[in-house]
């Protein structure tokens, strides 16, 4: 795992870029820890209640997408996770894998798909978050939080 790294552009408390490289998928949990960690002075300073919650949940499932669908667990491959915090929480998750169709993701929901393992993490993250999107062929997710969550 490489250590968190700023953005060199970015400011100190409100943005910064982490990335992370492993073959073992028991680090994906210790990074968004770290990367949670990072962000906490500026959500406090912003003034965000309890984030806590929705942001590690949404971060970790699109970190163990990108590193899992992505980057093939490949340790050679580089998962970066950006943010930025002003009047909302915007969070980008990129990986260098092949990307995938984000406009027709698996639904896990159908009955095709019951007992599969495609889609829940997408789901999640769309729960959890307020917008969604991807760039880059589906490489570069981009998941933003509002102060007053919908759920």
């Amino acid at each position: 795992m490489t250590p968190p790294q700023e953005s060199p552009s970015a400011s100190p408390l409100l943005s910064r870029e982490h990335s992370i490289r492993t073959a073992d998928s028991g680090a994906i949990d210790c990074f968004v820890a770290e990367v949670f960690a990072a962000m906490e002075p500026a959500l406090k300073k912003q003034g965000f209640v309890n984030p806590e919650f929705r942001i590690t949940m949404a971060l970790h499932e699109a970190v163990v997408n990108a590193w899992q669908h992505g980057n093939r667990k490949d340790p050679n491959k580089t998962v970066t996770v950006r943010w930025r915090i002003n009047e909302d929480i915007v969070l980008e998750v990129m990986d260098e894998g092949g990307g995938f169709d984000f406009r027709a993701p698996c639904d896990p929901r159908a009955e095709k798909n019951v007992g599969k393992l495609c889609g829940r993490g997408i789901a999640i993250i769309k729960y959890l978050t307020d917008q969604v999107s991807w760039r880059d062929q589906g490489r570069h997710l981009i998941v933003s939080f509002g102060r007053n969550p919908r759920h």
